[in-house]
């Protein structure tokens, strides 16, 4: 009989065309192909990669799958057709572990296909269906259309836009830039 843990390291959530499922070492060369890539990682508060992150990344998630309580569920998005990783995600849980933090990222390569909106769907059905979360929520720079879109899409309202509130990397200078927060009730998705 397996553990509870056990069962929830193995997580594998499905859309119509896509399979979230727990990063292995094996994703190696297709995450890296991405995080790697400048212009690929320019929305993101990390990267981009050298092989060394790349692999501490990967050997990361697999060990936060570990923890019990598990508080981070990190998945490599796998395309059905041809099983290959072309991005990654997770739900971030806080620590009372009644609300989560959605993130998500794309090869470029498959931008502009609506894997994101399959993607964020999957992790709100897991987070309040199966976690039982009250709250989840996720931020961009106001300049991510794509993803702002896709939490719009997935019935995420705009909570707020914070003015020069986060100082990173916007292309390839570091900088103040504006953040918007997404956030969306239990009793709003079940509607």
């Amino acid at each position: 009989m397996r553990s509870e843990v056990q069962l929830m390291n193995n997580i594998k959530l499905e859309t119509e065309r896509l399979i979230l499922r727990p990063f292995i070492e094996n994703d190696f060369a297709q995450v890296h192909a991405y995080a790697s890539k400048l212009e690929n990682v320019s929305y993101m508060l990390w990267g981009p990669n050298d092989e060394d992150d790349t692999r501490n990344f990967i050997a990361e998630t697999i060990q936060k799958a570990e923890a019990n309580p598990r508080k981070h569920y990190d998945f490599a998005i796998i395309l059905k057709e041809s099983e290959q990783a072309i991005g990654g995600c997770g739900i971030y849980l806080n620590d009372e572990m009644n609300q989560g933090m959605l993130g998500w990222i794309l090869n470029m390569n498959h931008w502009k296909r609506g894997y994101g909106k399959e993607v964020a769907a999957a992790l709100l059905k897991f987070g309040f269906e199966e976690l039982k979360l009250h709250r989840i929520w996720a931020t961009c720079r106001i300049d991510n259309y794509g993803s702002y879109r896709v939490m719009e899409y997935n019935g995420m309202r705009r909570e707020a836009h914070f003015v020069k509130a986060r100082f990173g990397r916007v292309c390839d200078k570091k900088q103040w830039y504006d953040e918007y927060h997404y956030g969306i009730l239990r009793e709003e998705y079940l509607k």
